[in-house]
């Protein structure tokens, strides 16, 4: 670039007017070398006077300058160093100037750094700053990561295969995720192994469970709070969870138990995706995607007024439904197989369920879906003895196949009336494996025959 000036006495009254300002040291030369212009930043680090420069070669004031070379070569030099004669580094500009002939009229020499000592201490604070981000950003990752793909979600039905399928192609899009399922299903899991497979997977992976905040605290667990926003406030403030997610995924677990007022807020933070903390004086952008789980009728809750609608609808974009385990069971070996490989690995005994008790799980409801399951393998794998585990390891209930208890479709049974019919039901279904035998039966239930007699009197069984 070519830097068009001709020198006059006015001009050269304005440059140095304009000079003045500047916070760098700069000096100007006229077409031979000599000084026309040194500014007060210069003469002061020179620890000299404007009259002791005026008008007189430029190397004769600035030792090792390099300005009169390039006067002669016309080629500008820039952030270039310089070493001064108190041997202080620095980094200047040299910017050679033109009249409107084409000619070298002057040089124009800028001192962009007085001591490169200086910058190299910035670079390597810098450096050190960088390296305790990185630390920290890693620290935060690990803590706050997902922890399982869809890869550990197990199963080979149809069902669960198709699903995966479902859960990949909502993982690739942006959008919230609203997962429903009964309880124990593994909506937490599949929220995991969607982060996983997102966009977002290098970066946080939040978890809040609505349920289990008070009320009073939830808000500022999400939204954070500033400084003396109220009696106990950690000084400095604290994050909320939508910050502490910036950039990844906030899993809101069981939001269908969030309270109304705490709705609105996250309806507002999910639409406008900003939060303000408490006691702040305005909101703060944030990007997090939105995954939330719930195994209430959400629907169901917006007719009774205790959902809000149009959070409901808000939510209700991307869904993901759970299956229940009894709607798949042709996946119980293969979950079986996986919790009973944990249990081994992390106690060091060897184990083996008996293919009879497979054939019992296949009968039973699963109510508690797949936590029960794993729930189940790990008491009976602790309290038997025995290498193999067989039927007669398993509680009764399981054995006998029971499934959910008629109570639970009449809330007014009293709790005696929801005891007799389960008393009455396992007792039907010893009666069955015995083949009719009283005596087998007593024996299954754990009880005397004379109890047994009692009972089936008492149930009008006696014929049975």
């Amino acid at each position: 670039m070519d830097f068009k000036m001709e020198f006059n006495m006015e001009t050269v009254k304005v440059l140095d007017l304009i000079f003045e300002h500047l916070p760098i040291s700069m000096v100007l030369t006229d077409e031979t070398g000599k000084i026309i212009i040194m500014n007060d930043h210069y003469l002061k680090y020179l620890n000299l006077k404007k009259e002791d420069v005026i008008g007189r070669p430029v190397e004769d004031v600035i030792p090792n300058t390099r300005l009169p070379i390039v006067l002669n070569t016309g080629l500008p030099e820039i952030s270039e160093p310089h070493v001064y004669s108190d041997g202080v580094k620095g980094v200047v500009h040299r910017l050679p100037l033109y009249n409107d002939r084409n000619e070298i009229s002057g040089c124009l020499g800028m001192v962009i750094l007085d001591d490169i000592h200086d910058l190299d201490k910035l670079i390597e604070v810098n450096r050190f700053l960088d390296k305790k981000l990185t630390k920290y950003q890693n620290e935060v990752r690990s803590i706050y990561r997902a922890k399982y793909s869809f890869d550990q979600i197990l199963g080979k039905s149809p069902v669960i295969q198709k699903l995966k399928c479902y859960a990949k192609r909502l993982a690739r899009n942006d959008a919230d995720i609203l997962i429903t399922g009964e309880t124990g299903t593994g909506k937490e899991l599949w929220a995991h192994a969607i982060h996983n497979e997102s966009p977002r997977a290098d970066y946080p992976f939040i978890t809040v469970n609505c349920g289990a905040i008070p009320e009073n605290l939830l808000e500022s667990e999400l939204f954070g709070y500033e400084e003396g926003a109220f009696t106990g406030a950690k000084k400095g403030g604290k994050m909320g969870k939508f910050q502490l997610a910036e950039g990844g995924t906030l899993f809101l677990d069981e939001i269908g138990d969030m309270p109304l007022l705490m709705q609105v807020k996250i309806l507002r933070a999910l639409q406008e995706r900003e939060v303000e903390r408490i006691g702040a004086n305005g909101p703060e952008k944030v990007n997090v995607r939105i995954i939330a789980a719930t195994n209430r009728d959400l629907e169901k809750m917006v007719r009774e007024g205790t959902f809000r609608e149009d959070l409901f609808y808000r939510l209700n974009v991307l869904t993901l439904q759970l299956p229940p385990l009894r709607q798949h069971p042709e996946d119980i070996p293969l979950l079986v197989q996986n919790f009973l490989t944990q249990y081994c690995n992390r106690t060091g005994e060897y184990k083996k369920i008996a293919s009879e008790v497979i054939d019992i799980f296949y009968s039973y409801s699963w109510p508690g879906n797949i936590r029960e399951l794993k729930a189940l393998i790990e008491r009976i794998l602790v309290c038997s003895d025995m290498e193999v585990i067989t039927k007669d390891d398993l509680p009764l209930n399981i054995c006998l196949g029971i499934r959910e208890c008629k109570y639970n479709e009449d809330p007014h049974s009293t709790l005696n009336k929801a005891l007799e019919e389960t008393e009455r039901e396992l007792i039907k279904k010893a009666l069955e494996m015995a083949h009719e035998s009283k005596s087998e039966a007593a024996r299954i239930l754990g009880i005397s025959r004379t109890r047994l007699y009692r009972k089936l009197k008492q149930f009008g069984l006696e014929d049975a």
